[in-house]
């Protein structure tokens, strides 16, 4: 699950945290390579949805959530948002085509019991979708920088290297089938860009989107 202190802090902040999206080439950078891998299946679901952001700009159905202050704008956005925890999905076994974590999974008190989880919603054949940020690269020790430093939201996250994902994601009965990368840009620019999604999964990367196929 969440920690419920880390809900709790992500609702605190809600407008501020949500308003962060508005114009930013950041986002934008990390919707192309979510486009870059996946067709959004009606069958599809967001954990750890927040505001609902992504899943409304990718035609994601269905969020989930802990922080009833973000769900209530995901709600607004037109996404079906549910109030769960990610390693106790409230839905039927082998019912949905596609799960996406999107910054989510480094939030987790238990992200291989959430992989689990997914593994067990998501029909055969189905896929799961990671978006995260690699510890070892310059945006992950800028995030690992601001955690130390007492962050709202960064100081309950627990980042993790490309190297430590990729065996838990098998253990977790899927099938790496492939991924894109972005955010080569340096976290130090004071303007930021849009840069199209490389091709594999690059560890210095700021953004990564893992494609795994469920066994």
């Amino acid at each position: 699950m969440v920690f419920p202190q880390t809900s709790k802090a992500f609702d605190e902040i809600a407008e501020a945290y949500d308003s962060w999206y508005d114009d930013n080439p950041l986002f934008q950078c990390e919707l192309n390579a979510l486009n870059e891998v996946v067709s959004v299946s009606p069958l599809s679901l967001e954990v750890g949805a927040g505001s609902g952001r992504f899943s409304h700009a990718l035609g994601i159905q269905y969020g989930v959530d802990l922080a009833p202050g973000l769900l209530a704008l995901a709600k607004n956005r037109g996404v079906v948002s549910i109030q769960a925890m990610a390693e106790a999905l409230p839905l039927k076994k082998n019912s949905l085509e596609q799960i996406f974590f999107i910054f989510s999974l480094c939030f987790l008190e238990n992200p291989f019991m959430a992989l689990r989880e997914a593994a067990s919603a998501l029909k055969t054949g189905g896929l799961l979708l990671i978006g995260f940020v690699p510890k070892d690269s310059n945006w992950g020790n800028l995030y690992e920088q601001k955690k130390q430093e007492g962050h709202p939201l960064y100081k309950y996250v627990s980042f993790f290297c490309l190297e430590d994902l990729l065996p838990n994601i098998e253990k977790a009965h899927f099938r790496i089938v492939g991924g894109v990368s972005t955010l080569f840009q340096s976290p130090k620019l004071k303007k930021y860009h849009t840069e199209k999604p490389i091709k594999g999964l690059h560890s210095k990367a700021g953004f990564i989107v893992l494609v795994a196929e469920r066994l």
